[in-house]
């Protein structure tokens, strides 16, 4: 009777065991469940990685673009912001004038020159003053315009001819020799247009008085004022 009650208590407690055992292992199987369903889930719900679609909406399109084609060879070049087209060059014959001292009378004799220069009145007149304040090349003409004299700047304006003379121009010399060279400027000044006023400045001073002798000069003098001031033969 003993032994049998021992062998009753031993069988309810493995059948006790066996199903502890029982619960534990289907927890256990119930947790790995529910864990990879929990794993599945946020696989799946995970965000995928999108690229934007290339393709553009019928309201959405690209501005126009000018095609760019090489430069024709022959087509016309405008000239660069602040560049200026280059100017002509003429040739043009311009009359210098020279003193001619014939048994002691005075008088202007003219010669023409060929000058090369942009075409405008001041390159001209410009480059025929260099031409005469380098001396007569025939020996037949004299220059009373003292040795080393320069101009200093010459314009054309409407109203005349300005010319700016060195000091060089009112040295030495009497009556005669400083009528002859005011002479020789105001004609030569005065090629393009036997009209024109001309405005003589010594060293940037209006020219008043002229020589020793106080020759008054008229400002603006023309050669017809000139002729009556100072009449050559």
């Amino acid at each position: 009777m003993k032994e049998q009650n021992q062998t009753n208590k031993l069988s309810v407690g493995i059948v006790a065991s066996v199903c502890a055992l029982a619960v534990v292992v289907g927890g256990g199987i119930a947790v790995w469940t529910n864990l990879r369903s929990s794993t599945t889930n946020t696989s799946n719900n995970s965000l995928t990685p999108t690229t934007p679609s290339t393709q553009k909406s019928p309201d959405e399109t690209l501005p126009s673009l000018t095609p760019v084609t090489p430069e024709s060879p022959n087509s016309e070049k405008l000239p660069l912001p602040g560049q200026q087209e280059p100017k002509a060059v003429t040739e043009k014959t311009v009359e210098l004038y020279w003193v001619n001292d014939s048994s002691g009378e005075i008088s202007l004799v003219s010669s023409g020159v060929n000058i090369t220069a942009v075409d405008e009145p001041e390159a001209i007149l410009t480059a025929a003053f260099e031409r005469l304040l380098s001396g007569p090349e025939s020996a037949d003409f004299v220059s009373a315009i003292p040795e080393g004299t320069k101009v200093q700047a010459l314009t054309v304006e409407d109203n005349g001819v300005y010319i700016d003379l060195s000091k060089e121009f009112t040295s030495g010399g009497g009556s005669a020799s400083m009528m002859g060279r005011l002479g020789q400027i105001i004609y030569t000044a005065s090629s393009l247009d036997q009209n024109a006023n001309v405005w003589i400045f010594v060293g940037g001073t209006p020219l008043e008085i002229l020589g020793g002798d106080g020759l008054e000069v008229s400002q603006p003098i023309t050669r017809q004022i000139f002729q009556q001031d100072f009449p050559l033969n």
